[in-house]
């Protein structure tokens, strides 16, 4: 490759007016390595339909005034999308600023060097999703391995080229582990060795122990064009894109570049960081080092970074790509999985426990004959948990769970639907020296098939049992200190329930009362009830909410009259709203994270001290997750893979908060046995 004239360069920049200055290159100057391939239009086309179910269902706000305009709504199917002409990318702005660049927000990690490697897409998807984990997750932007994501990949161990689309899926699939686990120059021999009659390096594949705990996923990958690239950039993240690079772009030394003179080096792959409209150009982080570009300019130009004009060097020609729903590795911040006792579930339920009293856990799991067992757990067990006991002759409906509720220290009372469909209680204090007592039919309540009764404490001694009914209504009953029996069942209004659900209740201040269940149109619903009322007061629809068949609604009160709400939508993503005093409405629904739940399976919440929330869910791949949200935070954060823990379908993470800030979790494993991790500061 001939080295660029600089004579030449600057007598065209000055020629033609172009914004940008070139510098003399040293004498033993040796042109980066390129890389970069075009995606195929099959490809593109995918990427950019999810764009367009991203949009519409994640961000019609944000992206309203781009939808109109953008060719992801009607670019013909088998074409290479892109825009190629200049004033398509320079349409009326839409939710947007006229300048934006993410480095101002704290969120963009150093400048790479791939060096003499053509592992440019590799280095720009590195730092695209590196830069999502640090927005999405209000963390230091992670330093990915860019070796692994293209030796150990399909790619193969070698510097050739690669597509945008297909590093992406890869990050999605298999994930990325950190520079840590397997450095960029640990790929190469020590020295790197160029091939014969090639200036490419050769490349080596490296195993990485326990690779599986240590990587970093991605769950979306969209594409981009037209001005909609810009509102994304401003309102999401970064992109990263492929363009055309010429010789003079090597002599490049700041301002807003535009192709002057010189032939075709090739493809390149970059991170776009930002765009600004009164220079009409992109700004870009480059990977090859930070001597490119000269040193650091007021512009922001230089040290690794560059300016290039909208349209110039093909940069428009493709579509460009963006990651959403960062996957931190497993932490290994929880203890776990421990099987708790040696239980097995029935099929279709989940694990419901609760905490008598500080550091004492109980949990229930209808077994494998649909008996009714309970196991315990507190510190001076240092044998571990202690049973399974069968909590008398109780025997459950099919998927149907028994849940379990602490009405004051060291008392349980457990609930179950029994196999005739009635409505069963039983109960457990230190002084009864026969164990439990029960089960013990709860008036005539009958329920509905597939569901649960579920149930709160609103006060010491004082609770209080919901149901669907077998006309799909919502009843209650109530207990306290004194009763005699249970009373009820009373329906609550008109309330009908979709089915395969459950109605939920949280208590969010003493002998106050709010439920929450799916509608038979899979709308959301909540009641509530007040001392001195004679009736409940709802339902009311909250907020437009709209929940995935089969699936409940859950709860939680982090704080007086504070409510937070959790649900899985119609697109398996999870959704909250909230209401507080004072509100006149629910406010909500909005995504947590970009996290797709498993078919069938709810959201469990619980709040582990003063307004901090904790929710867990099954993933779309049976791994059991969590996401966070504390005082402070912008976003909630996660959602993190909780170790190697793997659900059974259809059922659900359940939590339980011993102490404050101590959590302990339950699930039924795809073996049908019963696990639990802890988690505390």
């Amino acid at each position: 490759m001939a080295r660029p004239d600089i004579t030449v360069i600057r007598r065209e920049i000055s020629a033609r007016k172009l914004r940008w200055q070139a510098r003399a290159l040293p004498v033993d100057f040796r042109p980066r390595a390129l890389g970069y391939q075009p995606s195929t239009p099959e490809m593109n086309q995918a990427a950019l339909a999810n764009a367009q179910r991203l949009m519409l269902s994640r961000m019609p706000t944000i992206f309203a005034a781009d939808s109109m305009r953008s060719p992801i709504f009607n670019t013909p199917a088998g074409s290479n999308p892109g825009i190629s002409t200049r004033s398509q990318a320079l349409s009326a702005p839409g939710n947007r600023p006229r300048r934006f660049d993410w480095r101002d927000r704290g969120v963009v990690g150093p400048v790479t060097d791939q060096e003499w490697c053509g592992s440019c897409v590799s280095f720009a998807v590195c730092g695209m999703i590196a830069t999502m984990a640090a927005i999405e997750q209000g963390i230091a932007p992670p330093d990915l391995s860019e070796a692994d994501s293209h030796f150990n990949s399909n790619h193969g161990p070698n510097c050739g080229g690669w597509n945008n689309n297909a590093c992406l899926q890869e990050a999605k699939s298999r994930g990325i582990v950190g520079e840590a686990d397997l450095g960029y120059r640990a790929a190469f021999d020590n020295p790197p060795f160029d091939l014969p009659g090639d200036d490419l390096w050769r490349a080596y594949t490296r195993t990485i122990a326990d690779r599986d705990r240590k990587v970093w996923k991605i769950r979306e990958i969209t594409a981009w064009t037209g001005d909609a690239r810009k509102t994304y950039i401003a309102n999401v993240g970064p992109l990263v894109c492929g363009y055309t690079v010429y010789e003079d772009f090597d002599a490049y030394d700041g301002g807003v570049y535009s192709h002057a003179t010189g032939g075709v080096r090739g493809g390149h792959a970059v991170m776009v960081i930002g765009y600004d409209d009164d220079d009409q150009c992109w700004i870009c982080r480059n990977s090859w080092g930070t001597g490119f570009g000269g040193t650091a300019d007021p512009d922001g130009t230089g040290a690794g970074y560059f300016k290039i004009a909208y349209g110039d060097s093909n940069i428009d020609n493709e579509a460009f790509y963006g990651c959403q729903g960062v996957i931190p590795p497993a932490s290994n911040k929880w203890r776990g999985w421990w099987p708790v006792a040696g239980g097995v579930a029935a099929p279709d339920v989940s694990v419901y426990g609760t905490s008598r009293a500080r550091d004492h856990l109980d949990v229930v799991v209808p077994g494998t004959d649909r008996g009714t067992y309970t196991a315990a757990w507190q510190p001076a067990f240092t044998d571990g948990w202690r049973g399974w006991w069968r909590i008398k002759g109780g025997v459950t409906a099919p998927a149907s769970s028994i849940t379990l509720l602490s009405r004051s220290a060291n008392k349980l009372d457990a609930f179950c639907v029994g196999t005739d469909r009635g409505i069963y209680t039983a109960a457990w204090q230190p002084e009864f020296s026969d164990g439990w007592r029960g089960w013990w039919r709860v008036q005539g309540g009958v329920a509905a098939p597939n569901t649960s009764i579920h149930g709160v404490c609103r006060s010491a001694d004082k609770l209080d049992i919901f149901c669907v009914g077998s006309d799909r209504g919502i009843y209650t009953a109530a207990w306290q200190a004194g009763d005699t029996s249970w009373r009820g069942w009373w329906r609550v209004q008109g309330g009908v329930a979709a089915p395969n659900t459950s109605v939920t209740a949280v208590s969010r201040r003493p002998d106050f009362l709010d439920i929450f269940c799916v509608g038979s149109d899979q709308r959301v619903y909540t009641a509530a009830w007040k001392p001195g009322d004679t009736s409940w007061r709802g339902w009311w629809p909250v907020a437009g909410g709209i929940a995935a068949p089969g699936t409940s609604v859950f709860g939680v009160s982090r704080g007086l009259d504070k409510l937070d709400i959790f649900c899985v939508g119609t697109d398996m993503q999870v959704y909250t709203a909230a209401w507080q005093a004072g509100d006149t409405a629910w406010r909500g629904w909005w995504p947590v994270g970009h996290f797709k739940a498993a078919p069938g399976t709810s959201v469990f919440a619980v709040s582990r001290s003063a307004d901090r929330l904790d929710i867990f869910a099954v993933g779309e791949d049976g791994g059991v997750y969590s996401a966070a949200w504390a005082p402070g935070l912008s976003k909630w954060r996660g959602w993190w893979r909780i170790l190697g823990g793997a659900a059974a379908p259809r059922t659900n993470v359940t939590a339980v908060v011993r102490a404050p800030d101590h959590l302990d979790i339950f699930c039924v494993g795809t073996d049908r046995r019963v696990y639990t991790a802890a988690w505390r500061p």
